[in-house]
């Protein structure tokens, strides 16, 4: 009987907030424009939307506990109105804090001020 040992690996799933509010306040950026985030694994992520605007992001870190929720909607009986139902999500330990970007000459992208 061989004594091996298995190292069974449980993935959590890791929420971040994605902050735009910098950015919305210079831009408008259409509710349904697609978008692509990538390099989540980096320290400077890169969102790009609508294929045009560029923005880089930074991690913060959350200052105490930041929880996020979903709400539906709840059919009701007979003559009563629907009622909305809110339940916890997801625990969030950082925020994604996103800025314009402007491209260098030599093709490395960094963010503004603005």
């Amino acid at each position: 009987m061989n004594n091996e040992s298995v190292k069974v690996s449980k993935e959590e799933e890791e929420y971040v907030l994605m902050d735009l509010d910098d950015v919305s306040r210079h831009i408008d950026i259409p509710p349904d424009a697609p978008y692509t985030l990538s390099g989540l694994d980096t320290l400077n992520p890169i969102l790009t939307i609508d294929g045009k605007i560029k923005l880089v992001g930074e991690y913060l870190e959350t200052i105490g506990t930041c929880l996020a929720f979903s709400d539906k909607e709840v059919a009701a009986a007979e003559y009563q109105t629907p009622r909305k139902t809110v339940e916890p999500v997801a625990k969030i330990h950082k925020i994604l804090k996103f800025r314009l970007a402007l491209d260098n000459d030599d093709g490395e992208t960094r963010p503004t001020t603005l």
